[in-house]
């Protein structure tokens, strides 16, 4: 009896048929198309009111940077004038931090602190500085006999007096008591004496009433300048203070200088 042959298997295909297999005909997927890119999509289209809402969304940002704009204005005024009105305020308080309650002139404290940088300033550009120091003639005289009210305006009357007279590049402090000072900036001897008859014959031609009647009040006055050989500004100091005190022994309401 013949023997039944077994069918032969199918034979695989090789790696070339499965590639053409995997790919279908027309090299492109056949009737599958590759999704589109996304520079291909078409871009969405503004409406009309979209652009309306842009509009007033923009004018609405601009308006109100205008009012920003112009509140920061407004604040920058603001603090430039908080920044005088401090300014000034520290002024005043150090005016009066420095100035005789009395007398209105600078106090002791500050006239010392006026002339030390006076003299430093000489010396560091070589120039010339006089002091005159000044008492009131019969103070306690006055005051005692009229009381203090009316020696506390005998202060002030000089005091007025002197700043009336002096220079302005001048300084002048309540020295103590009835006793002034005056700190002459680039004034020799000569200068400075002439300046002191001119403070003295202020004084004298003053007018002070009380009750209706005159009261003549006059100063003596003392004048140095300061010298290269000169330790200390304190030194100018004693040395007009001893002139002023020739210038009582001589008579009062008279201008001594270190020449005299």
């Amino acid at each position: 009896m013949a023997k039944r042959r077994k069918p032969k298997a199918a034979s695989e295909p090789g790696p070339e048929k499965k590639a053409e297999a995997a790919v279908p005909a027309g090299g492109n997927g056949g009737g599958h198309k590759a999704p589109a890119s996304a520079s291909s999509r078409p871009e969405t289209a503004v409406l009309p009111d979209d652009h309306n809402s842009l509009r007033s969304a923009l004018l609405e940002v601009e308006s109100r940077r205008a009012e920003l704009g112009s509140m920061n204005e407004r604040l920058r005024s603001e603090v430039q004038r908080l920044r005088v009105e401090v300014a000034e305020l520290r002024a005043q308080v150090e005016l009066v931090a420095s100035a005789d309650p009395v007398s209105g002139a600078a106090n002791r404290r500050a006239f010392l602190d006026g002339f030390r940088r006076e003299w430093q300033r000489s010396r560091r550009y070589g120039r010339v500085l006089s002091v005159i120091m000044a008492d009131i003639d019969q103070f306690k005289a006055l005051n005692d006999g009229y009381g203090t009210e009316v020696g506390d305006r005998i202060l002030r009357l000089v005091a007025q007096s002197f700043r009336k007279t002096a220079r302005t590049s001048d300084v002048i402090g309540r020295y103590g008591g009835d006793s002034f000072a005056i700190v002459l900036p680039e004034a020799d001897l000569q200068s400075a004496r002439r300046v002191a008859e001119r403070l003295r014959k202020g004084l004298e031609n003053a007018v002070f009433e009380h009750k209706g009647r005159p009261i003549l009040v006059t100063s003596s006055f003392g004048v140095a300048c300061s010298e290269e050989g000169d330790p200390e500004p304190e030194a100018l100091l004693l040395r007009a203070d001893d002139c002023l005190y020739q210038a009582k022994r001589a008579g009062r309401n008279l201008v001594i200088d270190e020449e005299s």
